[in-house]
């Protein structure tokens, strides 16, 4: 599972990297707000997987401490979002296409595994 998770970080990486060169070729985009967007989501996950590791892989698992580690992370989470979108003047449909970015990278990676055998 972690390499897994390793191998749809690094292919986010890449296709924010085309996406954000593309953006900035066409002129179509915001480059900065379609890199930022895509940041945000690689940093949410990233967090996220550090959480879960703790939980699942820990020496000592503290399942209670994890969740209030999880709920603090989504409310600092939510709240810089909300707080970025009021301060910095963003391109919402380029910030969008960034965050989305990651999701492209989740299908992809799941397109390449090997098909599970159907039962005989």
């Amino acid at each position: 599972m972690g390499l897994q998770l390793q191998s749809i970080e690094r292919l986010h990486l890449g296709l924010l990297a085309a996406a954000v060169c593309v953006a900035y070729a066409t002129g179509w985009l915001a480059p900065l707000s379609l890199l930022l967007g895509g940041a945000v989501m690689g940093a949410n996950v990233w967090l996220m997987r550090q959480l879960a590791a703790r939980l699942f892989t820990g020496e000592r698992r503290q399942p209670g401490f994890v969740l209030a580690a999880m709920l603090g992370k989504f409310a600092i989470f939510v709240g810089l979002l909300t707080a970025l979108f009021w301060r910095v003047p963003l391109d919402p449909l380029a910030f969008g296409v960034g965050a989305t970015q990651l999701l492209v990278a989740c299908v992809i990676t799941a397109l390449r595994q090997p098909a599970a055998l159907a039962h005989n």
